[in-house]
């Protein structure tokens, strides 16, 4: 029968760079289960390395030590892990306990690294406790233990193991008289079914219960006694061969199998370790914090920068470029319907809509006393009474609102005038100050809206503008005006027909009878006799929308004399007309008054711009997004611009990365001696790797839930804070999912970095530096 542990001439040095020093030298021993042994000498005789070396925690350099027959000499460090698992059992000086952990936890977690379940451990816990009276004390955390109850959770969890040996450095050095007997009474007891091996400088102590002693001095066994006391089994011990459950053997090499620790128990452990201690916890929460906001802030940063890139470019027949605009038309090109306006406002992302779209990128202008206004004309409909700084919501269709901000040409004009405003009527003209606009009634300001800040993206307003808002009423008229603007008109003079190329040709007067036209006296050179008054004028109006045609009756001759009087417009205006004509309001109407063939939806979100066209292109409706049909200002070069971005957020990245590593492993360094702990106690690599992936994982995913957390406060409007809205603007869903992968992928980098920085030392090393 083989021995439990056989040394054949074993040696153990320790190189430096300058100097070889022995630990022990040439060590012939056997050791066998039932044996309680006790190591003693001065100290340097090599006691210590020699406990080392049985317990697997150091390696020899010479000669052969056999386990239950098995020779060592070719362990690798996964051997020796595979060794300290299934066979030792250690007991250190300075306890080794986790802390943080309860007296139960403590011995849980080498059940849990031996590959128990955690409900497997109960029992056997429980009975332990019992063992070393410590039972009421279960629930108690360890930090706040006696140095006596200590070293009785270090034995249970030696016990707990359930290893055949047992092995006890200076397990009494740190405790008093009494305490140091119990321990001693306990390891005696344990030793009858297992090899029980303790190093000590009091020999006094453990004499009473020791089988076997054995005196080292400079390196050598130079004393080896052995006994006969009460409870040991015998004074030569047979040799007993350590046998583990039916079929645990590996059939190729005979050795025992070790169970893997449990991907659960893994997962509990790192768990445990994120909470368990609120310091830590708290510190790892801020630098967490501070690195899921900076990721997230670095690349909205980046997104916002893209995008006002994009934007940079034009579009010839659009003046408002904004980035949330969308063209709509009617497939069939046929004009709106009430429930076409329903369906586009209706529509998925969509924040408002404009009906008259040509008053957007045409606008209108007005003189107020010397300074000049012009702007964009927006539906009343989006107006809201809190937004006003003076006047009031307009009473009737003939009511306006303005709108400036700090982008607006007419800011401090505005600003300065403030609500002298109020109630000043205005002569709506185009923005070139060439066409004053006709209404029914006069147009009055009602309210003025005064912000301090340029407008953000989602906003209607262009830069330099002021905005407009309209009722409908005034805004169909102004709509009518504007299709004059953009119709080209033939004018048929009894025969002879006459293009305006694309020149506005008609104007409407309320002083000219309905059916009836006034025409310059130029244009009666037409007719074949030079007499037009009571012919047959057609009129003949195409633009890019329809064609509409209507047949008068010439009724008045306008001339430089007589414009003031049928007009109202004066002598030194007459060059400007002298090729138009003048019909009747009513007449105007039907000709230029077809409904509405194209509006602006405005986006609540650009972002989603693909889905929102898609849907309404499944309507029916055919769509431009403005944003996709500016020139390219790069030169070609957007590629290029978008790649040196990207290359420079990565470079960000990398350095936050070095950052938080710094600053990470400075907060573990705490927990040095908790991995340290767990290798000696038999954990392998990779449970240690993932316990420690897990704590850190746990941690960004808490901090990236509240990055979120706060973003969602921002987005839904519980956080009003204008910079931070514009920041976030342009993240989706797929963007929060990748940061949170690049998160995830530098808290890995982190822990595997960390992990190589701890496991870079064998076990011994790390336990005497960090143990």
């Amino acid at each position: 029968m083989a021995h439990t542990i056989e040394l054949r001439k074993v040696s153990k040095y320790y190189a430096t760079e300058d100097s070889v020093s022995m630990g022990f030298s040439r060590v012939d021993l056997n050791l066998d289960i039932g044996e309680f042994v006790a190591i003693t000498g001065e100290s340097g005789s090599g006691k210590s390395t020699l406990l080392n070396v049985i317990s697997g925690l150091d390696t020899y350099e010479e000669g052969e030590m056999f386990v239950c027959g098995e020779d060592t000499t070719a362990y690798s460090t996964e051997d020796y892990e595979r060794y300290r698992k299934t066979y030792i059992g250690n007991i250190f000086q300075d306890f080794n306990l986790i802390n943080s952990y309860t007296v139960y936890q403590n011995i849980e977690l080498v059940m849990l690294l031996g590959g128990k379940k955690k409900k497997e451990c109960r029992a056997r816990i429980l009975e332990l406790l019992d063992m070393v009276g410590l039972s009421e004390y279960r629930n108690t955390k360890a930090s706040r233990l006696s140095g006596g109850q200590k070293q009785r959770v270090a034995i249970a969890r030696a016990l707990a193991k359930d290893a055949p040996i047992i092995v006890a450095d200076e397990p009494t050095g740190n405790l008093d008289s009494a305490s140091a007997e119990s321990i001693m009474a306990i390891l005696s007891e344990i030793s009858k079914d297992k090899l029980v091996v303790i190093v000590t400088h009091n020999y006094e102590q453990a004499e009473p219960y020791v089988t076997r002693k054995l005196t080292m001095h400079d390196g050598k066994i130079i004393e080896d006694k052995h006994f006969s006391r009460a409870g040991a089994r015998q004074t030569e011990p047979e040799t007993v061969e350590f046998e583990v459950e039916d079929g645990e053997y590996d059939s190729e090499t005979g050795a025992p199998v070790v169970k893997g620790m449990r991907k659960s128990s893994e997962a509990r452990l790192g768990v445990r370790n994120t909470f368990n201690i609120p310091a830590k916890f708290i510190l790892l929460f801020i630098v967490y914090f501070f690195v899921s906001t900076a990721v997230l802030s670095q690349y909205a940063t980046t997104k916002n920068s893209l995008h006002e890139e994009d934007l940079l470019g034009t579009n010839p027949y659009f003046t408002n470029t904004s980035s949330d605009r969308i063209i709509v038309k009617k497939a069939d090109e046929s004009a709106f319907t009430d429930a076409d306006f329903d369906a586009v406002q209706n529509s998925r992302n969509i924040r408002s809509i404009v009906r008259n779209d040509l008053a957007i990128d045409n606008g209108v202008s007005f003189v107020l006393g010397d300074f000049y206004i012009e702007g964009s004309v927006y539906p009343q409909s989006e107006l809201e009474e809190s937004e006003l700084t003076f006047g009031h919501m307009p009473e009737n269709d003939y009511e306006i609102v303005i709108k400036t901000d700090a982008s607006s040409d007419a800011y401090f004009s505005i600003n300065a005038a403030g609500e002298s405003l109020i109630g000043t009527t205005v002569n709506l003209q185009d923005m070139g100050q060439m066409q004053v606009y006709e209404f029914s009634q006069p147009i009055t300001i009602a309210g003025v809206i005064i912000e301090d800040d340029a407008e953000d993206e989602s906003d209607y307003s262009m830069y330099g503008y002021s905005t407009i808002y309209v009722s409908d009423t005034v805004s169909n008229e102004l709509m009518i005006s504007l299709m004059a603007e953009i119709s080209g008109t033939v004018m048929n003079f009894g025969g002879t027909k006459i293009d305006s190329d694309y020149e506005r040709a008609i104007y409407s007067s309320p002083k000219v009878p309905e059916g009836k036209a006034y025409i310059f006296e130029d244009q009666t050179y037409y007719y074949k006799d030079g007499e037009a008054a009571g012919k047959d004028l057609g009129l003949t109006v195409k633009n890019r929308f329809f064609e509409s045609s209507i047949g008068l009756k010439v009724d008045q001759i306008i001339t430089a004399d007589n414009i003031k009087k049928l007009l109202d417009i004066d002598k030194e205006n007459f060059d400007m007309y002298y090729n138009c004509v003048y019909i009747s309001e009513a007449d105007f109407d039907k000709l230029f008054d077809k409904g509405y063939f194209q509006i602006s939806a405005f986006m609540q979100n650009e972002t989603d711009s693909e889905e929102t066209i898609k849907a309404l292109n499944g309507a029916g409706f055919t769509t431009l997004a403005l944003k996709d049909s500016l020139s390219d200002m790069t030169g070609g070069y957007s590629l290029i611009i978008q790649m040196v971005n990207y290359g420079r957020l990565a470079i960000e990245f990398i350095v936050l990365f070095f950052i938080a590593y710094a600053v990470i492993k400075l907060i573990m360094r705490s927990r040095n001696s908790y991995y340290s702990t767990l290798r000696i106690l038999g954990a392998t690599k990779k449970n240690t790797d993932t316990i420690l992936r897990i704590e850190l994982i746990i941690m960004m995913v808490i901090a990236y839930a509240v990055d979120i957390a706060f973003v969602a406060a921002v987005k839904l409007g519980y956080i009003s804070n204008k910079s931070l809205t514009q920041l976030l603007y342009f993240l989706t869903v797929s963007d929060y999912v990748m940061l949170g992968i690049v998160l995830l992928a530098l808290s890995l980098l982190i822990a595997n970095r960390y992990s190589r920085k701890i496991f870079s030392k064998s076990a011994m090393k790390a336990f005497r530096e960090e143990g």
